[in-house]
């Protein structure tokens, strides 16, 4: 990502750095600090954008300086408000987006 060859550099991993924001306290969906700091910068400073993330079963996320990190739902079970779904994310010349999709949105013709 650092070597500037691609327009966007995404990470998608499993277990998020944090839920809401980089100085949050150490849970069990989390990472826990100092390695969570040392990760993120060494991210960010290889040009990561967003960092995509799942394991929490709720929608959640923030932001470390520019680079997004989006934790997305569960599409079984859940553990918060949001209802079942998916997260899309739109990779386009200029910007990356996303959205999270819920299953009762989706028209199944």
């Amino acid at each position: 990502a650092s070597s500037k060859k691609f327009k966007h550099s995404l990470l998608f991993q499993h277990i998020p750095w944090f839920l809401d924001h980089p100085e949050e306290e150490k849970v069990f969906y989390n990472f826990p600090q100092p390695l969570r700091e040392k990760m993120l910068k060494k991210f960010y400073e290889a040009g990561i954008s967003k960092v995509f993330c799942g394991h929490y079963h709720k929608n959640a996320g923030g932001w470390y300086k520019d680079m997004e990190v989006v934790v997305t739902s569960a599409i079984g079970l859940q553990q918060g408000n949001d209802r079942n779904g998916f997260r899309v994310v739109h990779v386009k010349e200029e910007e990356v987006t996303h959205q999270y999709v819920e299953l009762d949105d989706i028209d199944p013709k």
